[in-house]
């Protein structure tokens, strides 16, 4: 939806009504009106928009209300007053240019419902081009015969015989449509800037919530039959197991460097974690869909690039350094639950006291936590080092950018990952097709997911592996 229809339409409802009733004729039914209007008015003492706008016909004084009733009276205009403008005008009370359309009675329940028809059918041709160009002709074409807009001579033919000419009708209609958008940005900020009345285009949508229901043409997304989930779970599970077992194999079979194990340390709990990970996914079938498995997916990406690029630098610092790294984290929500002990003004709190005795124990006590530092970079690394930079520097970049990144819009919950699996679309035009909840609680269910992360799984630990080779190879006496 665009700002036209949006800010727009609402102010053209008159015009949108006449042409989705009339067609093409519609059109040339208010240019008519225009050049016969502008003839009454030229010796008036008044000078009066007649462009279409309901907002024009608001502000037109009391002489120019009578002499455009008097035209609009007349049998020969009848088809310039849509029965369901007059319904519209009797369900919006607060719609400008109201006084306009006589007879406005209450409407019964059936003219209700069709004058909701009608105005669904005029919105819908309004949101295509064609419907939008035959609407826009009305303001354009009071500032042409008013002088205000200026035609090339090389439009000038293709406009006039519009829209009878269906050789040029889609050229006029691209033509008037750009022309409406230009003359509209030229405008604003001015004087000359069309502006509903009382901001009525927020209260027309706002009032068809009222009038209106939401409609819905979701539903819940199809359910795996029981057979098939126990079938691609066994399968998985195998898989998971055997690269369980392997890898284990491989972190105690091969040698270590005892004098600095940090390599075999953070390798070792990177793989093992991964396989954990994808474990856990594997059992729980609700994770195998991209709406919840995305962080285990992402997770599994990031410690492939992470293994890749530890492996790729050949530092046995680095490695000393993530260990740190982490242990100052660690120090620090120490820190932190000391504090909130304290602001809870002596009050026992077991699980907070809990929570600090086993931070004591992960940390070595009071003795070891003096040595440990608390590091402010936002990597181990330091710098300005990210997941990122790891992966330009060991050429995943395509990694990063076609998987890791997605996959975090969707753990960060950014707007592409809602709009994807939590909202739908309302189909009722007259809501302008605004996001709803999905409704249903179901997430949706599929196996893309689950073999995607099995995939990075079986890659994590080839790069596991091959970090390890190189660890068992070190020299004991490396320093």
């Amino acid at each position: 939806m665009t700002d036209w229809v949006r800010d727009d339409f609402p102010d053209l409802l008159w015009v949108a009504l006449v042409v989705e009733q009339e067609g093409d004729n519609g059109a040339r039914l208010f240019s008519a009106l225009q050049h016969e209007w502008l003839e009454q008015t030229r010796e008036a003492g008044y000078s009066v928009e007649m462009d279409g706008r309901l907002s024009s016909l608001e502000r037109m004084p009391t002489d120019a209300r009578n002499t455009l009733s008097s035209i609009l009276s007349r049998p020969d205009n009848k088809k310039l007053i849509p029965d369901a403008l007059r319904t519209i005008a009797a369900w919006y009370p607060d719609m400008p240019g109201r006084w306009a359309f006589a007879e406005i009675g209450a409407p019964s329940a059936d003219d209700m419902d069709d004058m909701l028809d009608v105005l669904v059918s005029a919105l819908t041709k309004c949101l295509q081009r064609q419907g939008k160009a035959l609407t826009v002709t009305a303001p354009l074409g009071w500032l042409l015969i008013n002088g205000r807009l200026h035609l090339q001579e090389s439009q000038i033919p293709i406009l006039a015989s519009y829209p009878t000419d269906p050789g040029t009708r889609s050229m006029a209609e691209a033509m008037l449509t750009s022309m409406y958008g230009a003359a509209r940005g030229l405008a604003v900020g001015t004087e000359a800037t069309p502006r509903a009345e009382g901001g009525w285009p927020a209260r027309f949508w706002n009032a068809n919530w009222e009038l209106t229901p939401c409609m819905s043409r979701d539903s819940a997304p199809d359910v795996m039959e029981a057979a098939d989930v126990e079938s691609a779970q066994t399968s998985a599970l195998e898989q998971v197991n055997d690269l369980w077992n392997e890898f284990m194999g491989v972190a105690f079979s091969d040698g270590v460097d005892l004098y600095r194990p940090a390599r075999h340390e953070v390798v070792c709990a990177l793989a093992i974690r991964s396989i954990r990970a994808a474990y856990a996914m594997t059992q729980s079938p609700f994770m195998w869909g991209g709406e919840h498995g995305s962080a285990a997916l992402r997770s599994l990406v990031e410690t492939e690039i992470l293994i890749t690029w530890l492996h790729y630098k050949d530092d046995p610092n680095l490695y000393e350094k993530f260990i740190s790294y982490g242990q100052g984290k660690q120090k620090l929500m120490r820190a932190h639950v000391e504090e909130a002990i304290g602001e809870a003004g002596g009050a026992e709190n077991s699980r907070l006291s809990d929570l600090a005795s086993f931070l004591d124990t992960r940390l070595g006590g009071e003795g070891a936590e003096m040595f440990m530092e608390v590091s402010v970079h936002p990597s181990f690394a330091g710098g300005s080092i990210n997941t990122r930079s790891m992966a330009e520097g060991v050429g995943m970049q395509d990694l990063y950018s076609r998987v890791f990144q997605p996959l975090s819009a969707s753990v960060h919950g950014e707007w592409s990952a809602l709009d994807n699996y939590v909202v739908d679309r309302c189909i009722n035009p007259l809501h302008r097709f605004h996001r709803i909840p999905v409704q249903y609680l179901t997430p949706m269910l599929g196996q893309d997911t689950l073999a995607a992360a099995i995939g990075s799984l079986k890659r994590v630990l080839d790069a596991a592996t091959e970090s390890l080779s190189e660890d068992a190879d070190a020299p004991t006496d490396s320093a």
